[in-house]
């Protein structure tokens, strides 16, 4: 059974190498297919997915027409490997935490009735490019942030739930999760890092006006959703939403 990694990228040939690299640390942990949507770059980052796949045999990629991580994250969906049973998400300017599978896979493995595991991540400026951690003199907080990093799904859950919603361009992952944790999936949090998310000012949510506004519009849906169907409630881990001054 293998556990589905997708990564969007858009121009981020460097981060991405990161991003992978933490990844292929980890494969020994399971049967790992690591799914590059390049949402048609423009720079040298379809060179650098080229020579990590034909490095790496867990690597392949998709190449789409630039429309956004929102469609790109869709795009990953619908190349689901066949024998994918386990899905997650990277963004390809994170890294992936070590044992992050490790911890939580066996969870899901003994447990059948629970579709997803859901930890925390750790929240930065500056990742180590030989570590792949934290730099030791950054800031830094571990939260249990909203991020598809954070889940492990079954592959049940996700054909279940369906595909993103195209009208967000950002806080799709804010919707997506929220309309899990309304629809009655059995979950468990747990206190695993899981990834490590860097904050910089070439990153989607440094553009504070629209993420909010995005992140609003998600909440509506939710709320709507919840009162056209009363039988629909909302039980989802308890999310931290502020972060530090520093790291804001």
């Amino acid at each position: 059974m293998k556990t589905t990694v997708i990564v969007p990228v858009y121009n981020r040939p460097d981060s991405l190498v990161l991003a992978i690299r933490s990844l292929i640390r980890e494969r020994n942990a399971v049967d790992m297919d690591i799914l590059i949507v390049d949402d048609g770059s423009t720079d040298r980052t379809p060179e650098v997915i080229r020579s990590l796949a034909d490095s790496h045999p867990e690597v392949r990629s998709v190449r789409r027409e630039n429309g956004g991580v929102t469609k790109a994250r869709n795009t990953g969906l619908d190349n689901l490997h066949d024998e994918t049973a386990f899905v997650t998400f990277l963004d390809s300017d994170d890294t992936l935490a070590t044992d992050r599978f490790a911890t939580d896979m066996p969870i899901l493995q003994a447990q059948p009735d629970i579709a997803l595991t859901y930890g925390n991540m750790v929240a930065t400026r500056q990742i180590d490019p030989l570590t792949l951690r934290p730099a030791q003199d950054a800031a830094q907080k571990e939260i249990t942030g909203i991020h598809l990093s954070c889940a492990l799904m079954r592959r049940s859950l996700i054909t279940r739930i369906g595909r993103f919603d195209e009208t967000l361009i950002q806080a799709e992952d804010t919707d997506y999760l929220l309309r899990i944790f309304e629809s009655g999936t059995r979950f468990i949090q747990t206190s695993t890092i899981c990834h490590y998310y860097l904050r910089h000012d070439g990153g989607m949510t440094r553009d504070f006006d629209l993420g909010r506004k995005c992140f609003a519009l998600a909440i509506m849906k939710s709320l709507q959703r919840r009162k056209a169907d009363p039988t629909r409630k909302l039980h989802k881990p308890t999310f931290d939403l502020m972060l530090p001054p520093e790291l804001i």
